[in-house]
């Protein structure tokens, strides 16, 4: 089956069926100064093989127990999380759309955190449904994002985890930060609850590893300091969840979701430039 994942994603490469001008767009912006076209065609189609990879990893999700998620994913930096946790104010998980963020999901919730991640509604009501119930079956809670904030905040304030992919533009009201080079929208939610709140905040992201299995990675913690004001706080902590998240990229560049067309929002004059913090 998996075999079958990458080598459809491969032929959605070479066939030029889905988004190839977007993906080769988006790795000019991020990597024209440092990979010539042909190394940026090699990491575009190993980037189509690796999603077709997560379509059907995807697909498996919900026939696997917890042992079996946990022999397939390792974590590193648990101990970050615990730390997190230990102050009794929730905890924030960042994540970006990188290596298999779903199955980063159901890694988690095989470990017994109480996580429950933020989603948004697909356009497609079939599409939708299928994967809120392959997220359901493999133990992951959801809440839709842009709905009402209550269920959010109670889960925090009670220890829970609430996980967010936090890395799609976010349109002119976003807040921007430097992204592979270039000014990014970010949406702000992460950054204004941990400020509003006192939540701290850990970055997450999950490689796909050579031999088939994944690492799970978790950072520090950090959190906004008491002396900023909303704005600042958001920034600063925006900025920081970018550069790690960039970080992730730069290290194995095709798994990240390159079709997402990442700069669609040009900034305003001075956003996403630390001299300009508010």
């Amino acid at each position: 089956m998996l075999a079958l994942g990458r080598g459809l994603g491969g032929l959605v490469w070479a066939r030029g069926l889905y988004r190839r001008a977007v993906v080769g767009d988006n790795l000019r912006r991020a990597f024209g100064d440092t990979l010539d076209d042909n190394a940026r065609d090699a990491v575009a189609a190993a980037f189509f093989r690796h999603l077709g990879l997560n379509l059907m990893e995807f697909l498996l999700l919900g026939r696997l127990d917890r042992e079996a998620l946990r022999a397939w994913v390792d974590i590193e930096g648990l101990e970050h999380y615990r730390t997190a946790a230990a102050r009794g104010r929730g905890v924030l998980l960042v994540t970006g759309h990188f290596g298999n963020w779903e199955l980063l999901a159901a890694r988690l919730g095989a470990e017994g955190l109480p996580i429950t991640f933020l989603a948004k509604s697909q356009s497609n009501a079939q599409s939708d449904r299928l994967l809120n119930a392959t997220r359901a079956r493999a133990g992951v809670r959801t809440l839709r994002a842009g709905g009402p904030l209550k269920e959010m905040v109670v889960a925090l304030r009670r220890g829970d985890v609430i996980g967010l992919a936090a890395d799609q533009d976010a349109g002119p009201d976003g807040c921007f930060a430097p992204f592979l080079g270039t000014p990014a929208s970010f949406y702000r939610g992460a950054g204004y609850f941990a400020w509003k709140l006192q939540a701290p905040v850990v970055s997450a992201v999950i490689f796909r590893l050579p031999d088939g299995r994944h690492r799970l990675e978790i950072g520090p913690p950090y959190e906004a300091d008491p002396a900023w004001g909303e704005a600042e706080a958001v920034q600063r902590l925006t900025e920081t969840y970018a550069q790690r998240l960039e970080a992730a990229v730069r290290r194995e560049p095709s798994q990240y979701f390159w079709t997402h067309r990442r700069w669609k929002t040009k900034p305003p004059a001075g956003a996403g430039n630390p001299e300009g913090r508010p």
